[in-house]
């Protein structure tokens, strides 16, 4: 009854007392109520303006009501500065949420006129604790109360708040209250800007919402604009309305658009003190703002206080960690730069110069390259590409170098040097149309004096060739394999790293191992990662083509260990790694892992590449897809190996490469049953390797599938002799080891005894498995019979007697020449799955009986079966039928 009646307090308008209303198709953000809000004693949520603070509130006080959590509400006005007007405002929200004794408890209390009373808070606390009339008191716009009294009994209360009431704070900068306190107790959950910023999915619900739904593209665009920032997407969602282009109004959603510009200024640019606007003005140029920076273009000794006060403030300003550079929200940097320009149409160009220069001083060409061309200095943009252009592409920057000279003056792009660090770059990201474009400019120039540049020029056109073209005449019209190092390193790299694979599509292994190992040297000096890279993926393949295997796997492992602990595991760099590794693979005999990395090589492949790398990868994959495969699949992978070779750019590819993947395409084709595609690829070969041990292996490979044994024999003599110019050294042992199969069915032991040590002899050290996993079903037997007699070869002759799998051995046993089908048995096989008896079958060709049974039965051996109807199983799965 002592409560009956009313206290004095200040008058408070009813509808700051109420949660405001949540608007139909309100965005749900489960993500931040579900993570702590409500889950703690306090929770602080603190955002700039429009960053959807209160609306996330309201939402949830109203889901906290309707679980019968009674939630007291107050707006803080400007007015409410003061004890008794913050007081009897928080009164009366408690009161408006209660009722029954609640209220009238309540109601029964008067604030302090002025200063902090414990007393008041003591009651107040204790009214609640007593009567429990809400179990939530959201304070929001809490940033309005400054007032040092105000403060310090807010302070007091937050220590003596009952253990079953909670308090929500909402504000655009941090109060002054004692928070660290609650932090320390882990009484506190923060929600801050970064929380608060929309998601793709939630910005795409937003506009869903508001019935202007967008696709995932622009959606993706307009979050990146607007840094998720709630109300740029609202205003962008009201500006679509009026827009005939979505995607052209997406690009240019700025600060200075008249809806958001007024937004700005309306609810931050106008709170801000004068010096504090002036200073923003002075330093809106850079995205990323150290204090030494905004210093320089401020004037002010104390920018890094201003910057402080501007974070703390939630003027779109944010730290970027614990470190002395600030951002500038991108909108709240577009509207500024905007006011800088229509008061000073100079001020923006002038600010980016000295930007730019100030970055170049910092060692920092990356940065300074983007406002320089922002500058609109031609002649410093020049020389600043000049200096650094070739710098910037060694470091993985070619794409920022490529866009900032796309939109430079002509009388930049114009120079014969920036066009050459722009052809550089563009061959860097293998963008052949404007590759051409600017050697087209380079075409107008006179050759260059300058032995730096003229170098740079001579890998950019060898370069081109590697993509596409002659390589040989490219060398030849630049010199470049004659030219010595400029002592230029940054030059140098970029020579020898292009030239270095040039040399080896002619042969020249040596030299261009010893470019790759020096510009991998220069490379890790520079820390150019990317072309540390592709040092060590063209040692693997340098070493692969000099088949030395255990150095190639070496190089290779080594290459994709350091790409992937780059994050560059699905890299188009690494996909010539990834074909190394699952060659060497297959060459000895690890078919799980030739799978997997021919996978992960596709996987990396874009299709803009180096036509050698293109051609190898899509090889490995098609042979993988045979080795794995059955039926008619493993036609296909045969077809599409067939078509890869029939491609345009095969004129391009090294001899190692053609060398190490024809013989592999015959051994496929004949494996299916076609031996026309297996003569095409003995043509092409002798075509493009006339005289060779490549050449004539491959055609004593078809002779001897083809029954024509004398024919093979004769054509594999001059390569066991050593009689023929040899571009793979592996084909020197797949010929011994046919030459010894043949000469031990021929009955000649002793010659078959020596090719076959001949052979084990060069691939012992270098576990080259691969002629002797094919030959397996005539190999085996003659390593049993010579077991003992192959010297330092014997424990490699041992493990693949022994060791070897015999699935592997099976699996390629039915593709080995020995079993291989003639033309005539093809057709016959072909025959069986028709309801003809072998007696139709032979009277429909015309052959007699006894000889169809006897091409019958070598049909039944060659593909280890007894019967017509297990014949027609196995070839079925072996992609014959």
């Amino acid at each position: 009854m002592a409560y009956e009646q009313a206290g004095a307090r200040a008058f408070v308008t009813p509808t700051r007392l109420r949660v405001p209303r949540v608007p139909e198709g309100l965005v749900q953000r489960s993500r931040l109520i579900e993570t702590g809000l409500g889950a703690h004693p306090v929770s602080l949520v603190c955002a700039p303006a429009g960053s959807g603070k209160t609306m996330l509130v309201a939402d949830w006080a109203r889901s906290a009501q309707e679980g019968g959590q009674p939630v007291a509400w107050l707006s803080i006005e400007d007015g409410d500065d003061r004890p008794y007007e913050l007081w009897s405002a928080v009164i009366d929200a408690l009161i408006e949420a209660s009722s029954g004794a609640a209220r009238r408890r309540l109601d029964g209390l008067s604030p302090p006129r002025q200063g902090v009373e414990p007393q008041f808070i003591s009651a107040l606390s204790d009214a609640l604790h007593a009567v429990r009339p809400v179990r939530w008191l959201v304070l929001d716009d809490l940033q309005r109360i400054r007032n040092a009294d105000v403060t310090a009994g807010l302070d007091l209360f937050l220590a003596e708040l009952p253990p079953d009431v909670g308090m929500v704070l909402v504000c655009r900068s941090v109060p002054g209250l004692s928070v660290h306190r609650l932090r320390l107790d882990g009484a506190l959950h923060e929600v801050g800007s970064a929380d608060l910023a929309f998601t793709e999915p939630e910005a795409a619900a937003m506009f869903a919402g508001l019935g202007r739904p967008l696709g995932e593209a622009d959606i993706t665009r307009l979050v990146a604009r607007t840094e998720g920032w709630a109300a740029g997407l609202r205003l962008a969602a009201v500006s679509l309305a009026a827009a005939p282009d979505t995607g052209a109004f997406i690009s240019d959603f700025e600060g200075n658009q008249g809806a958001v510009g007024d937004y700005l200024f309306a609810e931050i640019v106008q709170h801000l003190p004068a010096d504090q606007y002036d200073f923003l003005l002075r330093t809106c140029a850079p995205e990323q703002l150290s204090v030494e920076l905004a210093a320089e273009l401020s004037g002010r000794v104390d920018a890094g206080r201003l910057l402080d006060q501007l974070c703390r403030a939630n003027a779109l300003v944010v730290q970027s960690g614990d470190t002395s550079w600030y951002r500038y929200h991108s909108l709240m940097r577009g509207y500024l730069m905007a006011t800088l320009a229509r008061e000073d149409v100079d001020a923006p160009r002038a600010q980016h110069a000295a930007t730019a220069r100030w970055f170049v001083a910092q060692d920092q060409p990356l940065v300074a390259l983007e406002h320089a061309v922002r500058a609109g200095d031609d002649r410093y943009l020049t020389d600043l590409v000049r200096a650094h252009g070739l710098r910037l592409i060694l470091s993985g920057h070619a794409p920022v170098v490529r866009d900032a000279l796309a939109r430079a003056a002509p009388a930049v792009r114009n120079d014969t040097a920036v066009a050459t660090v722009a052809v550089l770059a563009a061959l860097d990201l293998a963008e052949l149309p404007a590759v051409d474009r600017w050697f087209t400019v380079l075409d107008k120039q006179t050759t260059p004096s300058d032995p730096l540049l003229a170098a740079m020029q001579g890998s950019a056109v060898v370069q081109r060739a590697l993509l596409g073209g002659d390589v040989a005449g490219a060398l030849r019209e630049t010199g470049l394999t004659d030219r010595e190092r400029t002592g230029d390193a940054d030059v140098d790299l970029i020579m020898l790293v292009h030239r270095a694979p040039a040399r080896m599509r002619g042969g020249d292994y040596a030299g261009a191992i010893a470019d790759l190992e020096k510009a991998l040297a220069l490379a890790r000096a520079g820390r150019y990662d990317p072309f540390v890279l592709s040092a060590l993926s063209q040692l693997s393949g340098i070493n692969g083509a000099a088949c030395d295997f255990p150095a190639t796997m070496s190089w290779t492992r080594q290459a994709i260990e350091f790409a992937t602990s780059r994050g560059w595991a699905d890299s188009p760099r690494l996909a010539y790694a990834y074909l190394l590794a699952a060659w060497t693979a297959f060459q000895t005999g690890d078919d799980r892992a030739q799978a997997d990395y021919a996978d992960k090589a596709m996987h990396c492949l874009d299709g803009r590449g180096n036509v050698e790398v293109e051609v190898g990868v899509r090889s490995m994959y098609a042979l993988a897809t045979f080795e794995a495969t059955t039926g008619p699949a493993r036609h296909r992978a045969v077809a599409d190996f067939r078509a890869i070779w029939q491609g345009r750019h095969i004129d391009e590819v090294s001899p190692a490469l053609m060398g190490y993947a024809t013989p592999q395409e015959i051994r496929l084709a004949l494996a299916v049953g076609e031996p026309a595609w297996a003569v095409d690829a003995v043509e092409r070969a002798t075509r493009h390797l006339p005289d060779s041990a490549e050449s004539l292996t491959m055609r004593a490979q078809l002779s001897y599938a083809r029954g024509r044994i004398s024919e093979a024999h004769h054509a594999l003599a001059p390569v066991v002799r050593g009689e023929v110019a040899v571009h793979v050294a592996t084909t020197v042992v797949v010929a011994n080891v046919l030459t010894a199969v043949i000469d031990a069915a021929q009955g000649n032991d002793a010659l078959s005894f020596e090719a076959l040590r001949r052979a084990l002899d060069w691939a012992a050290p270098r576990n080259f498995r691969r002629p002797f996993i094919e030959a397996w079903g005539d190999v085996g037997p003659l390593l049993v019979e010579h077991q003992g007699r192959f010297g330092h070869a014997d424990s490699f002759a041992a493990d693949l007697r022994d060791q070897l799998p015999q699935r592997t051995c099976r699996a390629v046993d039915a593709s080995s020449p020995s079993r291989t089908l003639s033309p005539r048995e093809l057709e016959l096989l072909r025959d069986l799955p028709s309801p003809l008896s072998v007696r139709e079958i032979a009277e429909a060709r015309g052959v007699s009986i006894n000889t169809t049974k006897t091409h019958l039965s070598a049909v039944y051996r060659k593909l280890g079966v007894t019967g017509r109807f297990a014949a027609i199983r196995v070839a079925r799965s072996r992609g014959l039928l």
